[in-house]
């Protein structure tokens, strides 16, 4: 049972008297401790008991008149992502394919676009170096043969010079000059041997007409002369048995 509260309150007398012992508060009896005696066992109150309401009757025509209430549920939703989770991810495998196919991609583009393309130039290239080694060897060739046309054409000229005497002179001696003179032909007439100096000069054959001297009358024509006897004589041997003949002399003059 609960427990009930004191209606009434003791009244405290008031301090009439206010004086000094009490500083004007109310008087307090008091007891001293009696630390010999074993305190009392506080008194236990039984606790209440709990007091359940009754619940309140509800119109019979409340009862009839409402329906009855579900209430609703939300009803779960699974979501796909959690088993996707579990999945092997997919990407990697479309990496791989993409990166494969641009692999193919560039060899395709290289083996079928790129190296035909620089094999051509590497042709073009060689084609073009090959042309103008030839070009240059063709020039180093005219350029050789040419030179050799000239030189053939110079030993022509030389050749020609050769087999072609230069035309002779003719001098007549007007002193004595004490040197050997090699002698080919003499004439009292010396129109006869000056037309004999000419045809000589014709053939590049340089002569000396020694006029008469002394005792001799004879014109004499000379074709060589030396300083000493033995090597004039020695120039005469020599040209005996030739053009002209064994007619050849030496005269000192």
């Amino acid at each position: 049972m609960a427990r009930r509260k004191k209606t009434t309150d003791e009244q405290v007398p008031e301090n009439t008297d206010n004086t000094d012992d009490t500083f004007g508060l109310p008087e307090v009896d008091y007891e001293p401790l009696k630390r010999d005696t074993p305190p009392e066992p506080e008194a236990v109150t039984p606790e209440p008991e709990p007091i359940t309401p009754e619940p309140e009757p509800l119109p019979q025509g409340d009862l009839q008149d409402t329906p009855p209430r579900f209430e609703e549920f939300e009803q779960q939703k699974f979501s796909d992502t959690e088993y996707e989770e579990e999945r092997p991810a997919a990407w990697p495998k479309v990496l791989g394919i993409l990166l494969l196919l641009a692999a193919i991609g560039a060899g395709v583009w290289y083996f079928g676009y790129e190296q035909p393309k620089l094999k051509a130039a590497a042709e073009k290239i060689a084609r073009e170096k090959r042309d103008a080694d030839d070009a240059r060897n063709k020039r180093i060739t005219d350029s050789l043969a040419n030179v050799e046309a000239e030189a053939a054409r110079l030993r022509a000229e030389a050749e020609k010079a050769a087999a072609t005497p230069a035309a002779g002179t003719i001098e007549t001696l007007s002193g004595r000059t004490g040197r050997y003179y090699v002698v080919v032909a003499s004439s009292i007439d010396g129109d006869l041997i000056m037309d004999f100096a000419k045809k000589l000069a014709a053939k590049g054959t340089g002569s000396k007409i020694i006029p008469p001297f002394g005792k001799t009358k004879f014109h004499r024509l000379a074709v060589a002369e030396a300083d000493t006897y033995a090597n004039a004589q020695g120039t005469a041997d020599g040209m005996k048995g030739g053009d002209y003949g064994d007619k050849v002399w030496v005269v000192k003059y």
